[in-house]
C-alpha cells in the first residue's frame, strides 16, 4: 500500500490549538496507548476543525487500519473509531515495534484477507490525561519518510 504524497493546506487555527501538542490518554476500558501498545508509529494525518478546540483526526495506516478520532481539548476526551485490517487485528504482535524497522512487514498485514467484511470495528472513548508542548519522548521523524 503506497503512502500518500497528497499535500493539503494547514487548517485555520491548527497552529494555535493543536500544533506541537502531545496528548497522552487512557481508554475508558483501561488501556493506555490503545490496543496496539508497544508500537512506535507516525502517519500522514488529516485534521478538520469542528469547533474551537474540537478536532477530527483521520489516517490510513500502512497495515490497512483506518483511524478516525475526535479530540476534545476542553473536555479532555477522545472519541475514536478504528477499522482494523484482518491482519493487523489478528496478528497484532507483528505490528509492534518501530515503523522504520518494520514498514514492509506492517504493509503486508494490510493484504492479509483484505475484504472489508473481514475487518474488526472498534469504537472507543478515552480521557486525555496530559496535554503538553513538544514531542516528549517520541523519536524524531523526517517529514519526507514514507507513511
Amino acid at each position: 500500500m503506497p503512502g500518500t504524497t497528497e499535500s493539503r493546506p494547514v487548517p485555520v487555527h491548527f497552529e494555535e490549538e493543536l500544533l506541537n501538542k502531545h496528548l497522552e490518554y487512557t481508554y475508558d476500558n483501561g488501556i493506555h496507548g490503545g490496543p496496539m501498545s508497544g508500537r512506535s508509529n507516525y502517519q500522514t494525518a488529516y485534521y478538520q476543525r469542528i469547533r474551537p478546540n474540537l478536532w477530527q483526526f483521520s489516517c490510513l495506516e500502512e497495515t490497512g487500519t483506518v483511524v478516525s478520532m475526535a479530540l476534545d481539548l476542553i473536555e479532555k476526551r477522545v472519541t475514536t473509531f478504528m477499522s482494523f485490517s484482518w491482519g493487523h487485528w489478528n496478528r497484532a504482535e507483528e505490528a509492534h515495534g518501530y515503523k522504520r524497522d518494520k514498514l514492509e512487514e506492517w504493509r503486508a498485514l494490510a493484504g492479509d484477507r483484505p475484504e472489508p467484511r473481514e475487518r474488526h470495528q472498534l469504537p472507543e472513548q478515552a480521557t486525555i490525561d496530559k496535554i503538553y508542548e513538544g514531542k516528549g519522548s517520541l523519536q524524531d521523524i523526517e517529514m519526507d519518510w514514507p507513511t
